[in-house]
C-alpha cells in the first residue's frame, strides 16, 4: 500500500464535496450494498455475432424498437459489468485467445484492456472519433462491420458502437468535444464523477471541467443519441450471418436511488453500482430465418470495399514513403 499517495490524495482533494460524496459512496456503500454480480456471461448464450451498443438501458431501447417494429424477439438480460472495463473483464478474462472472433471496437478501454485476446481488434475509434460529440458515427462503424464481414466470412464480429454513450450530439456535452478528443486520445479520461445539485445534472470530466445540465436535456440527448445508431443496426441484423444478438455493456442512471433506503441517486454509470438501470440491457434476438437483406447491398459492399481498399493501398505508400526517408529502403 502506498501511504504517501493516500495522503497526497487526501490533501488535494479534501476540501471538494464531490470527492467526499465519491468516496463515501463508492468506496464504502457500494462494496456493502452490491456484493452479488448475478450477472450473465456472453459466452454462455448463443449467438454468431454480437452488438453492443454502450451505455444502452432496456427500457428505452425497448421504447425505440417498438415503434420501429424492428425484426427479432426482444428480451433482456442482466450485465455483468456497470461500465465498459467491467464488462470487459468479466466475459473475456480467461487465459483463452478467442480465435475466432473479430472485435470492431470504438472504445478505447476494448484494446486497452483485451489487447492479444482476440483473431483482430480493429480500433475504430482511432482513426474515426468524430470531434463534434468525441464519438465514432455509427455509418462507419456500420461500414466497417459490412467490410469485416465480408473480408473474414468465417470470423464472428464483435461490433462495439459507440451510441447512446454521452457526450450527445444534441449540445449536451459538446462545449467539450476538443479537449475530451485530446484527453482521451492521451489515455487521461478514465474516470467519471456525479453529483446531484438542485435538481441539475453536474458531470466533471477529469482535466477539462464542469459543466451544469438538467436531468430531461440530459434524458433527451441520450435518447437522440441511440436514434443515431437505430438504421444501422436494422441494416445490420439483416445482413451479419446466422444469429445475431443486439445488446449492451451496461446501462445508464438518470437519478435512480443506490437503495431504497438511503436518499442517494445515482447518475451515469458508476463501477460496481448494481441498480436495475445500470445491469438490465436488451437482449434482442435475430434468427437467420427472419433476415431480408435488402436488394442493393452488393452494390453497397461494392462501394465500401472500394473505399477501404483505397486507404489500404495510402496506407502501403505512406508506409514505403516513410522507410525511404529513413534511408531503410
Amino acid at each position: 500500500m502506498n501511504i504517501n499517495k493516500y495522503i497526497s490524495t487526501i490533501i488535494r482533494n479534501w476540501r471538494d464535496p464531490m470527492w467526499w460524496e465519491y468516496v463515501l459512496n463508492l468506496k464504502l456503500l457500494v462494496p456493502i450494498l452490491f456484493r452479488n454480480n448475478d450477472g450473465i456471461y456472453i459466452f454462455n448464450e448463443q449467438w454468431d455475432n454480437l452488438i453492443i451498443l454502450d451505455a444502452c438501458r432496456y427500457d428505452i431501447f425497448k421504447e425505440e424498437f417498438k415503434n420501429r417494429k424492428t425484426k427479432g424477439k426482444l428480451e433482456y438480460r442482466i450485465s455483468r459489468g456497470t461500465d465498459t472495463p467491467s464488462f470487459l473483464m468479466e466475459n473475456f478474462n480467461s487465459k483463452e485467445k478467442y480465435n475466432d472472433i473479430i472485435y470492431l471496437s470504438t472504445n478505447p478501454y476494448v484494446e486497452k484492456l483485451l489487447k492479444g485476446k482476440f483473431y483482430k481488434i480493429v480500433s475504430v475509434w482511432k482513426e474515426c472519433l468524430d470531434k463534434r460529440y468525441t464519438g465514432v458515427p455509427p455509418k462507419i462503424l456500420y461500414e466497417y462491420a459490412v467490410y469485416y464481414m465480408k473480408k473474414y466470412s468465417n470470423k464472428k464480429l464483435i461490433i462495439h458502437f459507440t451510441q447512446p454513450h454521452s457526450p450527445y450530439p444534441n449540445g449536451t456535452g459538446e462545449t467539450y468535444a476538443k479537449e475530451f478528443t485530446s484527453a482521451f486520445l492521451k489515455e487521461k479520461i478514465f474516470k467519471l464523477r456525479y453529483k446531484l445539485d438542485n435538481n441539475y445534472y453536474v458531470e466533471t470530466w477529469p482535466y477539462i471541467g464542469l459543466k451544469t445540465l438538467k436531468v430531461d436535456k440530459l434524458k433527451e440527448g441520450y435518447r437522440e443519441n441511440l436514434k443515431l445508431a437505430i438504421p444501422y443496426i436494422k441494416k445490420l441484423i439483416n445482413i451479419l450471418p446466422g444469429r445475431t444478438i443486439v445488446t449492451a455493456d451496461h446501462g445508464e442512471a438518470f437519478g435512480e436511488r443506490l437503495h431504497p433506503l438511503l436518499p442517494i441517486k445515482v447518475y451515469g454509470h458508476p463501477p460496481n453500482v448494481r441498480i436495475p438501470a445500470l445491469v438490465k440491457v436488451p437482449w434482442l434476438i435475430v434468427e437467420e430465418d427472419e433476415k431480408t437483406p435488402p436488394d442493393d447491398f452488393e452494390k453497397e459492399f461494392f462501394e465500401i470495399k472500394k473505399k477501404f481498399e483505397k486507404n489500404e493501398d495510402n496506407i502501403i505508400k505512406n508506409a514505403i514513403k516513410n522507410l525511404k526517408l529513413k534511408g531503410k529502403l
